[in-house]
């Protein structure tokens, strides 16, 4: 494994009182989430957020608009979430969660769940990867892509399912 997988197993997504309690302008915000979530872009000239992206999810109400043009810690938590699971799920779906798991958590504690968990996936399968990593690296590598998009593709069902169980 390079350095970049290390990069990740040791990835830390920052918890509530880790974000800044001052509010941000848009090109704060952006920063922010750049400078955390660079490492799962797979190409690091493509930026993972621009405040475009923001003003879209403000005006399909998936995030809730800044006031006077400053964002909360409430707002950057979402979109950090949103950033995540935009490679997994719909927007719309991304917010449908969000108001769903805030009527069972607060945002603070939702967003912690979310980050431990996000962590505790990345290392399981970071570390299970190192871990059986072959002396053949080509037929390994290989191996492990494969085994990988077969998992994610059985996780994008299980989230679907789950998403289509919501609805009824």
């Amino acid at each position: 494994m390079n350095i970049e997988d290390k990069d990740l197993i040791n990835y830390h997504c920052p918890r509530w009182n880790e974000l800044p309690e001052i509010e941000l302008y848009v090109d704060q915000v952006v920063s922010i989430i750049q400078k955390n979530l660079a490492v799962f872009s797979k190409d690091k000239e493509t930026p993972v957020i621009t405040s475009s992206m923001i003003n879209n999810y403000v005006k399909n109400n998936i995030l809730e608009a800044p006031e006077k043009k400053k964002y909360k810690r409430e707002h950057l938590a979402k979109l950090f979430v949103i950033c995540i699971c935009k490679k997994l799920m719909s927007i719309s779906e991304i917010g449908e969660s969000i108001k769903i798991m805030q009527k069972i958590y607060s945002v603070e504690d939702g967003y912690n769940i979310f980050c431990e968990e996000l962590e505790k996936a990345i290392k399981r399968t970071f570390e299970f990867k190192e871990k059986n990593n072959d002396n053949n690296e080509e037929d390994s590598r290989e191996l492990t892509t494969l085994k990988a998009i077969t998992a994610a593709f059985s996780d994008a069902v299980l989230v679907d399912k789950l998403i289509a169980m919501r609805n009824k």
